[in-house]
C-alpha cells in the first residue's frame, strides 16, 4: 500500500518495506527508510502518576534522547505528532540505512524503560499502522513547523536557569591512567549520585569518589559482563559481601565452584554442594509442583528438549505426583517411577515414554551418583550469603535445570512472603540459565515487587535473552574481547563508539560502571575499601 500526500510541492510516498520498516520517498528522487515508535504512559497500580511525575518523567526522557543525538551524531529525525485526544505519542526515526532505524529503535525504547522506570510504554509499530499514523499525523501538522516546535524545547530546557539538580550532557573524566587526581568537588554531581549507596564497588578513576550502588540499583537488577579473569566474579562476591552486610538474603548461583574461596574470610556464609551432601531451600521441588506445577514443566521442557508428547506424559505424571502425600523436598526419581508405571494406550505413548524417561535419567540420584532424600537442607538467611556449588554437576542441562528450579522456587516464596526480605539472587555465568527460550528469564521483569533483585554475571552477553538485557538497568563492564558481545553492550548501553576500543583495553579489577542517573559510565578500580 502506497500513500501519497501532497502539500506545496511536497511529495512524500510510504509504502512496506519489512513488518516494521517503511521505505519512505521524497519527491524527486530521495528515498530513506523509516519506523514508527509509540510512547504512552501505562496505568501503574504499584504508584500514583501524578502530573509532577509525568513532567518530570517527560524533561529526563527529553535530555536522554538529547544525549543521544549529541553523543552518537545521530542524524534522525524525531518527528512527534501530539494529540490533545489521545494520551499517546508517535515519534518517527529516519535513516538513509535499513538496519540502523531498527537498531535506534531497540536503543530508543531501552532509553524510555530506563528513564521512565517502565512507566512509559515504548512500541514499535508494524509499518501498516505506521502508514496510517504518519499520514494522518503529517495530514495534520504539516501546515505547522514541528521541527521548530522540537528546537525551542531544546533551547527552553537548557537555556533555563531555573531547573534543580541538572546533570551535564557528559562527564569530563579521563580514560586515560597515570592521570593527576582530581579532588571530588569539581564533581559534586558525581558525590551526590554515590553518596547515598550501600554497595562499595571501589575508587572511581582520577577521583578518590567511592562509587556505590544504592538499594534501588539492586531491586532495577545488574548486570556483570566481562571475559574470563576480567575480575567479574570477584566483583559480584564484593556485592555479595556489601549486600549481606546490609541486612540482604545473598543467593550465589555458583557455576564453577569459585565464591566459597572468594567469600573465605566473611563470616556468614553458608554452603551447598549436593555432591558434597547439601542443598539449599529454594531447591525445593515440592513447593514448585505445588505453586506452579506448569513453570516446572516448562523448565524440563526447554531443558531436555521435550517433545509435545512427551511434556503431554510429564503432565499427567505430576498430577499423580501432587496426590502423593509422602512427596520428599527434591523427587525426581519419584517422578520416574511413576512415568515408568504409566498405562500404555497406544503405541505412540509407549515410544514417547521410553525417550522421556532416558531424558529424565540425567536427573536420577543413579546417573548423578546422588542420593537426593538424604542430603542436609541449607537455608537462606538475611545478613548471611548463601552459596549454591553446581560445579561437580557433570551436566549443563542438569546445571542449568537445578538453577532455574532453585531461582523459580526463591520467586515463589518471596512472592507469597514465606522469606524475609530483601532477596539478592547471584546468577554466575548467567547465559546457561536465562537463554531466551527459559521461561525463567521473564521473571527478571517481574520480582522487584516481590523485594528481589538479580545480579547477572556473564561472559557472553549476546547469548543472554532480550528481557533480561532490557531489565538490568545497571551495568558494569570488564573488559571484554568479542566483537558480538562489545557490539551488545554498545546498543544496550548507549556508549559512544569510542568505547569500543575502551572496553578491550581494560585491565583486570577494571570496569566501567553505568548506573541510570550518569549519562556515560565512570571507570572504577574494582575493589574492598579495606584492600
Amino acid at each position: 500500500m502506497d500513500v501519497e500526500l501532497n502539500r506545496k510541492n511536497l511529495v512524500i510516498y510510504f509504502e512496506k518495506y519489512d513488518k516494521e520498516v517503511l521505505r519512505i520517498g521524497l519527491y524527486p528522487n530521495t528515498n530513506i527508510y523509516g519506523l514508527v515508535v509509540t510512547l504512552k504512559f501505562v496505568n501503574r497500580s504499584d504508584e500514583v502518576v501524578e502530573q509532577g511525575h509525568i513532567k518530570s518523567t517527560g524533561i529526563k526522557l527529553l535530555e536522554s534522547l538529547v544525549n543521544r543525538v549529541i553523543e552518537h551524531g545521530k542524524r534522525y529525525i524525531l518527528l512527534s505528532c501530539l494529540d490533545s485526544a489521545r494520551v499517546s505519542t508517535h515519534v518517527l526515526i529516519l535513516s538513509s540505512e535499513k538496519e540502523d532505524v531498527s537498531r535506534e529503535a531497540e536503543v530508543m525504547c531501552s532509553i524510555v524503560e530506563n528513564v521512565s522506570n517502565n512507566s512509559i510504554y515504548c512500541g514499535i509499530e508494524n509499518s501498516g499502522n505506521a502508514i496510517k499514523i504518519l499520514k494522518e499525523c503529517i495530514d495534520r501538522h504539516l501546515h505547522e513547523n514541528p521541527f521548530k516546535w522540537l528546537l525551542n524545547t531544546f533551547q527552553k530546557k537548557f537555556n533555563s536557569n531555573n531547573m534543580e539538580n541538572d546533570l551535564p550532557l557528559e562527564h569530563p573524566l579521563s580514560f586515560e591512567w597515570g592521570y593527576p587526581s582530581v579532588e571530588p568537588s569539581k564533581y559534586e554531581y558525581l558525590s551526590k549520585i554515590f553518596e547515598d549507596g550501600i554497595i562499595n564497588l571501589g575508587l572511581v578513576y582520577s577521583t578518590n569518589i567511592v562509587a556505590k550502588l544504592k538499594a534501588d540499583h539492586i531491586a532495577k537488577h545488574i548486570i556483570i559482563v566481562g571475559a574470563t579473569g576480567s575480575g567479574k566474579s570477584t566483583t559480584a562476591s564484593i556485592i555479595a559481601r556489601e549486600a549481606a552486610k546490609n541486612g540482604y538474603l545473598v543467593f550465589v548461583i555458583d557455576w564453577h565452584g569459585e565464591y566459597l574461596s572468594l567469600l573465605n574470610n566473611f563470616a556468614g556464609v553458608e554452603y551447598s554442594n549436593p555432591v558434597g551432601g547439601s542443598i539449599p531451600t529454594f531447591l525445593n521441588l515440592r513447593s514448585i509442583v505445588e505453586y506452579e506445577p506448569l513453570a516446572f514443566i516448562e523448565i524440563l521442557e526447554n531443558a531436555l528438549e521435550l517433545t509435545p508428547p512427551q511434556v503431554h506424559i510429564l503432565e499427567e505424571a505430576m498430577k499423580t505426583l501432587l496426590n502423593r502425600k509422602s512427596m520428599d523436598i527434591y523427587d525426581i526419581d519419584l517422578l520416574i517411577d511413576i512415568i515408568q508405571n504409566t498405562s500404555i494406550s497406544a503405541r505412540w505413548v509407549a515410544e514417547s515414554r521410553e525417550a522421556l524417561i532416558r531424558k529424565l535419567k540425567v536427573l536420577s540420584s543413579d546417573y548423578l551418583n546422588i542420593k537426593w532424600r538424604n542430603l542436609k537442607e541449607i537455608g537462606v538467611e538475611k545478613g548471611k550469603i548463601t552459596i549454591f556449588d553446581l560445579s561437580q554437576i557433570p551436566n549443563t542441562r542438569v546445571k542449568r535445570i537445578l538453577a532455574s528450579i532453585s531461582i523459580k522456587t526463591a520467586s515463589l516464596k518471596a512472592q507469597y512472603n514465606e522469606i524475609e526480605k530483601p532477596l539478592l539472587i547471584i546468577v554466575d555465568e548467567a547465559h546457561n540459565v536465562f537463554t531466551k527460550d527459559n521461561p525463567i528469564s521473564n521473571l527478571v521483569a517481574e520480582v522487584r515487587k516481590w523485594g528481589m533483585g538479580f545480579v547477572v554475571v556473564t561472559q557472553s552477553p549476546s547469548l543472554l535473552s532480550s528481557v533480561v538485557l532490557r531489565n538490568t538497568n545497571t551495568r558494569i563492564i570488564h573488559t571484554m574481547k568479542s566483537s558480538m558481545d562489545i557490539k551488545v553492550l554498545l546498543g544496550l548501553s548507549i556508549l559512544k563508539k569510542e568505547y569500543k576500543k575502551i572496553i578491550p583495553s581494560l585491565r583486570p579489577g577494571e570496569a566501567l560502571v553505568l548506573v541510570p542517573e550518569l549519562p556515560e559510565p565512570v571507570l572504577v578500580k574494582i575493589g574492598l575499601l579495606s584492600d
